[in-house]
This record gives C-alpha cells, sequence and structure tokens, in this order.
C-alpha cells in the first residue's frame, strides 16, 4: 500500500513542516528532522519549536519530539515524529522517501542513494547529480512543478515579492547574539517601531508598515546580518497562523511526485 511508505522530511521550517502537514493527513508515515537550535523564523506555522518544547502543533497537527532515533512502532503514526538531525542515525530507520526542504542553495552530497525516491526543493537540486526529482520553488506560473529532468530555477538571492516588497520586509541582526522580542506573531507594526533588542541593548526596528509574521527564537543564538524576522506588508489580511499558498502549492508538488513515482513501480 503507497501509505505504508516511510517519508523523512529534513528541515522543519514552514516549508518542510507544510510538506508534512499534508503528508501526514493523508495517511503517510512521516517523521522528520530539525537542526538544534533551529533557524526558523515563521514559527507558528513550523514544526522546528517540537525541538525546543517538546511539541508543536500546526493546522491541527502535531510533532513530537524523540531524544533516541526510534520510530513508533504502529502505524499509521497519530503525530509526526521529530528527531535532531544525524543524517548517519536517520538513514537507518530506512525511510522509502526522503524530501530535503532545508533550502541551503548548495548541496555538496549526492543523496540518491538515501532512498528509493529522493526529492529535492528548489535551487541546488538536480536530479541528474544529488536527487530523482525537483520540485520547482520560485514564485510564478511553475511553482510547485515536478522536475523529473534536471534542475529548478537557479537562486535570485532576493526573497519573493509580498505586497509589493522583496528584501526590505526582512529584519536581519545587526550583530550576534540573542534576541528579545517585544511583540508578538500577528502583531501590526509601523515602519520604525521597536520590535525587540538584540542582546538587551541594541533596538530592532520594524522595515516598514504590516504585520510580525516571522521571529527567529530567542533561544537561537544569532549571528549578523542572519535573517531574524519577517514583517509581510500585507497586513491585517495575513493568515499568519495558516500555511501560505506558497507552501501549499509545493507540498501539492511533493505530493504528485510520491504518487506518480509510486504508480509507475506498480505497486
Amino acid at each position: 500500500m503507497l501509505n505504508d511508505r516511510v517519508i523523512w522530511v529534513r528541515g522543519a521550517g514552514e516549508l518542510g513542516s507544510g510538506i508534512a502537514h499534508l503528508l501526514h493527513r493523508v495517511g503517510f508515515s512521516v517523521f522528520m528532522s530539525e537542526i538544534s537550535p533551529p533557524l526558523a523564523i515563521r514559527r507558528p506555522v513550523s514544526f522546528s519549536d517540537a525541538i525546543i518544547n517538546g511539541e508543536a502543533s500546526v493546522e491541527g497537527v502535531t510533532a513530537r519530539f524523540y531524544d533516541k532515533h526510534e520510530l513508533p512502532e504502529d502505524q499509521p503514526w497519530a503525530h509526526i515524529p521529530l528527531f535532531e538531525d544525524d543524517s548517519k542515525s536517520l538513514i537507518q530507520l530506512g525511510p522509502d522517501v526522503l524530501i530535503d526542504a532545508r533550502m541551503l542553495k548548495h548541496y555538496e552530497m549526492d543523496y540518491r542513494s538515501w532512498a528509493q525516491l529522493v526529492i529535492g526543493l528548489g535551487p541546488g537540486f538536480d536530479t541528474g547529480k544529488n536527487c530523482h526529482r525537483v520540485i520547482e520553488t520560485m514564485r510564478g506560473h511553475d511553482l510547485g512543478r515536478v522536475i523529473f529532468d534536471g534542475a529548478g530555477l537557479a537562486d535570485t538571492g532576493v526573497p519573493g515579492e509580498l505586497g509589493g516588497e522583496t528584501s526590505r520586509r526582512l529584519i536581519r541582526a545587526p550583530g550576534s547574539g540573542h534576541v528579545k522580542w517585544l511583540v508578538n506573531f500577528g502583531a501590526l507594526v509601523h515602519e520604525g517601531q521597536t520590535l525587540g533588542t538584540l542582546n538587551e541593548t541594541i533596538p530592532l526596528f520594524a522595515p516598514l508598515d504590516g504585520m510580525i509574521r516571522g521571529m527567529i527564537s530567542p533561544l537561537t543564538p544569532v549571528s549578523k546580518s542572519m535573517k531574524i524576522g519577517d514583517v509581510d506588508p500585507r497586513g491585517a489580511e495575513v493568515k499568519y497562523l495558516q500555511l501560505s499558498e506558497k507552501v501549499r502549492a509545493i507540498a501539492s508538488g511533493v505530493f504528485e511526485a510520491i504518487v506518480l513515482y509510486y504508480k509507475k513501480q506498480r505497486i
């Protein structure tokens, strides 16, 4: 049966979480891995905080942190097991499918021997070099398209446009240390408003008017120029507790790639 397949989603930020959310809901046995401490900023729609808090929920689905690399015995699993990212140990769990959602842009290894089907998301993945399928992640006509031969579009270095803004909507760390936030997710803020501090002394300002959609965990050490927050210029219309349309499109592409692969295998 197709839903007996075990799927490893590597990376528990918003993108990986949206994929795991869909696959779990349709009946696959999905586990995830994440680095500690996590770097995700859109934490209300990411499972990454489970590695800090023990569990995290996104739209009715819960991920729980497992400190040992052992999967639950009975399927289907009621929740998503989440492990600290240790590739050597996690490969031993024998995943049928590996989905790399880390979005590193550059990859040194060939992952094709790690699972029957290896799906890479976005720039840096190429079916002739390091994966079996690529899913396009750039906004536009091809968003979520399954690429069977070749690579996705190259990284532009510019964030996708939201509400007419690209790079300006991001908050970057002015130095190294720890962030303390003074606002909550979903807060409507104004350009120049103090959103928090770095090391309790350096103020962090809103780059524009909008809604707070991303804030890195205060437990995660940050370095200079690192992305630590996101203000969505669309403001009150943003449903910050729901997965974005971009994430849902990419998750649908992943689901399509899995179904088509196993259909071809005539399971």
